[in-house]
């Protein structure tokens, strides 16, 4: 898989490489003749067939073996490690942030906690989705029902911190209310 996938990269389609890759692959070093690969003759045998045998230059054969289709589309590649780093400085950010919301509550803090916190959720659970609901073991449909679950739940959940900080006490003096709600609990 490594070798097809090299071969396939643009390094390798250079014509002077490929020229000179052609030229190692299908000569010996030791005997200077063609290094061949001999085409499996047909079950049924023809006369005319069996007096010449057909060869195939090795780059050939390995140049046709593919592990994937190849996407025929000008579509620009995406690049995971981008979102791998913006998925990382989240989870950094939030890390100062909660607890300072916390000690200084307002609708600033608490908008870009509600932000950060979805956006954070929304990652791990997009993850989960397209990692345990494959659709070579599901099907093609349950995968795509899964991932617009995560979309939905994402939206309501932001939806749902938003309402909180916009019509109600707001995040931190939310989690202040559950942490009061305990304490008097166990007082009693």
């Amino acid at each position: 898989m490594a070798l097809s996938m090299f071969l396939r990269a643009p390094v390798c389609t250079n014509q002077a490489f490929t020229k000179h890759i052609m030229r190692l692959a299908t000569y010996t070093a030791a005997t200077n003749s063609p290094l061949v690969v001999r085409a499996i003759p047909n079950t049924v045998q023809l006369k005319s067939v069996t007096a010449k045998a057909e060869t195939m230059p090795i780059t050939s054969s390995v140049r046709s073996f593919r592990t994937s289709a190849v996407r025929m589309s000008d579509e620009k590649p995406h690049d995971h490690a981008k979102l791998w780093v913006i998925e990382k400085a989240t989870s950094a950010l939030l890390v100062p942030l909660i607890p300072l919301g916390l000690l200084m509550p307002n609708k600033i803090i608490d908008s870009v906690l509600a932000i950060l916190i979805t956006a954070h959720s929304f990652w791990g659970l997009e993850a989960i989705a397209v990692d345990y609901v494959r659709a070579s073991i599901f099907g093609s449909v349950i995968p795509k029902i899964a991932i617009g679950l995560v979309y939905l739940l994402s939206i309501a959940t932001l939806g749902g911190l938003f309402y909180i900080i916009s019509h109600d006490v707001g995040l931190a003096n939310t989690v202040r209310q559950f942490w009061a709600v305990r304490s008097q609990g166990q007082n009693a």
